[in-house]
């Protein structure tokens, strides 16, 4: 999974053909955080490079952008009980905020370097709504349909994220600077 700190969220340039296995990495690191089990996880990843017949860089980006999506979709299929289940719960518990903006490198960097703890602590629908509207930058209604839930409940579930994200971004500031920092 380090390929996937080293090209998420900007993507690194294709060279000498290791494109596709950055890719691949990146996927399976999507595929991961998002079932919460490796094995599953590999049975969601599209493999780019058997699908790549040019090295056009065009074809390349939108190779990866379509194999995230894909890879996204199988892994929601697989939830998709779960999802469903966890709806209704995030439904009651709406956002207030409103429009939450995508991820910024810098909270995308901290998704990877914690991404057990985020799997640990966060539900499936949490991490649905936190790569979908937070890292693949999509809107709450655009989520929904993907999940098969309300929209309301996609912005409870990004809203609960990110509160989390919040508090390890706290903490890792905590411990970075090594003093006890305000965080709210």
């Amino acid at each position: 999974m380090s390929a996937a700190k080293k090209s998420f969220p900007e993507r690194v340039a294709a060279e000498n053909g290791g494109v596709f296995r950055q890719y691949r990495e990146e996927l399976e690191w999507l595929a991961n955080f998002l079932t919460g089990d490796e094995k599953v996880a590999a049975a969601c990843v599209v493999d780019a490079c058997a699908l790549a017949e040019s090295e056009n860089p065009g074809f390349q980006a939108w190779l990866l952008e379509w194999a995230r999506l894909a890879t996204i979709r199988s892994a929601v299929q697989i939830q998709q009980r779960r999802i469903a289940q966890l709806s209704s719960t995030y439904v009651q518990r709406r956002c207030t905020h409103r429009g939450h903006a995508a991820l910024s490198s810098d909270w995308s960097e901290i998704l990877v370097e914690e991404t057990n703890v985020l799997i640990a602590k966060l539900d499936v629908l949490c991490r649905c709504a936190l790569v979908i509207c937070g890292l693949e930058k999509r809107s709450a209604h655009e989520a929904a349909l993907l999940l098969g839930v309300d929209p309301i409940s996609v912005e409870g579930a990004y809203c609960a994220a990110i509160k989390f994200l919040d508090v390890i971004g706290c903490e890792q500031l905590q411990q970075h600077n090594d003093f006890a920092a305000v965080c709210n």
